[in-house]
């Protein structure tokens, strides 16, 4: 991909996909009398209706034209500078093609010497990541994020568990490390196994919260590039519009919420890149080549975030839909393209994904339905007009009232934001494309109202189809069944960045200069209180000398690959992950915040399954209330203690020392498995003769 050195000549567009979005005015792009135009039409001065193709030639080739084009700009001044020099060599002294590397070796060579927007934008948005992530970036093994640190333990276990999966040649969709003895089904819980698999070096060699940390600025910086790219490539024709869209789209509350320990929907960066592809299925000429490029994202994104990928193709449909329906013409005549490049698409994604979701929905530990409560994870109609807590107007030591938790911000980009996205949309009213993205945002503000449509927690009075919302018809539909209200906004907020990119790039092209500076200006002003914060950390729990130096491994042997950690790890507590994290998960542990069915015969989902056993019930009740009420301990009672180790597979219970009413749990487990031993800095109860 090459750009105009100027940053506003020659686009960096796609001819047949740009004119999906770009469709420049008569006051933007000057009219030239009959002049043909892509669908056979001629053109008039003063209609209005050229594309950036028409006003611009060089956005009008292939890919393969412009490269062309400059190779022979190349070989031009190659040979000027060898006949300067006095020499024979040229390109024409030799028909053979360079060799590939040493094109990309001229290329970044040229990159550097030269450096165009792409890369100096892309070194901003890293820079910006990196400032932003700073306090775990440098410090990842001694902090954690203030945040969310719980789902920050969780998924540096799973990169841990999917680290010991590919060394040791494992199934990295399922494991028995934690929730003994069923074991977990990673690839119908939240999961992250694609970056997972990418960073196995890093994790094997520095541990998993280095790659999480790596992971968390990666994915600000590549989102934000990666809809850089897809702007200027498809949507504008100025390098200042497709920043700033980059900017707020990389960096936006959405992103800044979800990067609160949650990868797999802050992972937004293949987004910008399917969108681009299906916009490239129109292309006849190419049909097999970008249906399996397609494919092969989708399959890619399933592993990096698959609620990422439901959400970009309900806001795809319903753009594709929306923007058919008032181009019925320009539809027909692309129909027969599109629709078999995405057959080339489907078949790939569908072989590819074919064993990977045949185990997510039917292998062992797969489930039905979503355990969360989604009427308090829906989104209140007001929260949009709400700054997060996350960005300059909102309060860090607080989190607005209206918003699902810190981690569920995406709906909440503010008032100011709102009226200049509002103001622009108005402006280029008259574009199908803008109309068409406004048709979508309001099917997904909709839709993220999840099923009781509220304003500032109140009903909906004026709610045309009365109190219950959109989401309860289709709430036990494939798939929707799956996903939270709220995360719709991620798509509305994706709307939002192209529609001020657009509104932006018409602005800069404008003849009139005050107009400029008013749509620069208010630009600005909506953008400032969205400045993200950095990321708060605190200090991690140190882990107990006696699993860093290998003690631990006495509690294993044949048959015996649990350890019982106290407190038991369920939905809040992960003292238990953060050990079997520390170890490699060399070692299994019971129950733990794992999505699995109720039962054998139940498919329906239960998150966090604990207290299942006897022995689980009483040391929580120990761990929380201390002694007074523990049953007396007799044999009948070591029986089912005995009974329940074996069904954990597990001949050893550890507590930290410093753990809340150890005085009391101690106790109970003298009698019921064998006096305590004091290791160090943790206490263990192992069964006689094990």
């Amino acid at each position: 991909m090459t750009e105009s050195p100027s940053g506003q000549g020659a686009p960096e567009h796609d001819s047949e996909a740009a004119a999906l979005l770009t469709e420049a005015s008569a006051t933007t792009v000057p009219s030239v009398p009959h002049q043909p135009r892509r669908d056979g039409a001629e053109r008039t001065a003063g209609t209005g209706t050229e594309t950036v193709e028409d006003a611009c030639p060089a956005a009008g080739r292939t890919d393969d034209e412009l490269q062309a084009g400059l190779d022979t700009e190349a070989e031009a001044e190659l040979e000027a500078e060898a006949e300067a020099a006095g020499t024979d060599e040229s390109p024409e002294t030799s028909d053979a093609p360079k060799p590939f590397l040493n094109r990309l070796a001229a290329r970044i060579a040229g990159e550097f010497l030269s450096p165009s927007p792409a890369l100096l934008f892309s070194l901003l948005y890293i820079a910006l990541a990196v400032f932003l992530t700073w306090k775990l970036l440098f410090h990842p093994i001694a902090s954690v994020l203030a945040g969310n640190p719980y789902d920050q333990f969780y998924f540096e276990w799973q990169l841990t568990a999917v680290e010991h999966a590919v060394t040791h040649l494992q199934n990295p969709l399922f494991t028995h490390a934690m929730n003994a003895p069923d074991g977990m089904n990673l690839a119908a819980n939240p999961q992250i196994i694609g970056p997972a698999i990418v960073l196995t070096p890093i994790t094997a060699l520095f541990g998993s919260s280095v790659s999480f940390a790596l992971l968390t600025t990666f994915n600000l910086a590549a989102t934000a590039i990666t809809w850089r790219w897809f702007l200027r490539r498809h949507v504008v024709r100025t390098e200042t519009a497709a920043f700033v869209g980059g900017l707020f789209l990389g960096f936006s509350p959405s992103m800044m919420s979800h990067s609160l320990a949650h990868p797999n929907l802050a992972g937004q960066w293949l987004v910008p890149l399917i969108a681009a592809g299906v916009l490239r299925l129109r292309e006849p000429e190419r049909q097999v080549r970008n249906g399996i490029v397609l494919g092969v994202l989708i399959t890619a994104q399933v592993f990096v975030g698959e609620e990422l990928l439901f959400l970009t193709a309900m806001g795809i449909g319903l753009f594709l839909v929306a923007y058919a329906a008032m181009r019925p013409r320009q539809t027909r005549d692309e129909a027969v393209a599109f629709l078999r490049g995405a057959g080339f698409a489907i078949g790939t994604a569908g072989v590819l994904l074919a064993y990977p979701l045949s185990f997510q929905f039917f292998g062992p530990m797969s489930f039905k339905g979503i355990p969360f409560d989604i009427g308090y994870y829906s989104a209140d109609l007001k929260s949009y007009a709400v700054y997060p807590n996350l960005e300059l107007w909102g309060d860090p030591a607080k989190l607005d009232p209206l918003a699902p938790g810190g981690t569920e911000q995406a709906a909440l980009v503010g008032w100011a934001l709102l009226l200049v996205v509002a103001l622009l949309a108005v402006w280029l009213i008259r574009k199908a494309a803008v109309r068409a993205l406004l048709i979508a945002a309001l099917v997904l503000v909709v839709l993220s109202l999840g099923p009781t449509p509220v304003y500032d927690h109140k009903a909906l009075d004026f709610w045309p189809i009365g109190p219950a919302g959109v989401w309860t018809h289709i709430e036990h539909l494939p798939l929707f069944s799956s996903s939270l209200p709220v995360r719709s906004a991620l798509a509305v907020s994706w709307i939002i960045g192209i529609l001020l990119a657009l509104g932006l790039d018409e602005a800069v092209l404008h003849r009139w200069q005050v107009l400029r500076g008013v749509a620069f200006g208010a630009v600005t002003a909506a953008l400032i209180p969205l400045i993200p914060r950095v990321f708060d950390t605190v200090p991690r729990t140190p882990i107990p000398q006696y699993f860093t130096s290998g003690a631990w491994k006495e509690c294993v042997s044949p048959g015996h690959h649990t350890i019982v950690g106290v407190p038991l790890s369920d939905g809040g507590d992960r003292t238990n992950e953060t050990w079997s994290t520390a170890e490699n998960t060399d070692f299994a542990i019971p129950q733990g915040p794992v999505m699995g069915p109720n039962s054998a015969t139940d498919k329906q989902v239960i998150w966090a399954k604990s207290n299942v056993l006897w022995t689980a019930q009483w040391l929580a009740y120990i761990y929380k209330n201390g002694g007074g009420s523990t049953p007396t301990v007799d044999s009948a009672i070591q029986n089912r203690v005995a009974l329940d180790l074996g069904t954990w597979q597990a001949k050893c219970v550890v507590a930290a020392d410093g753990t809340q009413n150890l005085a009391a749990i101690k106790n109970f487990l003298d009698q019921a498995i064998a006096p305590g031993r004091l290791e160090g800095d943790v206490v263990v109860w192992m069964e006689p003769g094990r």
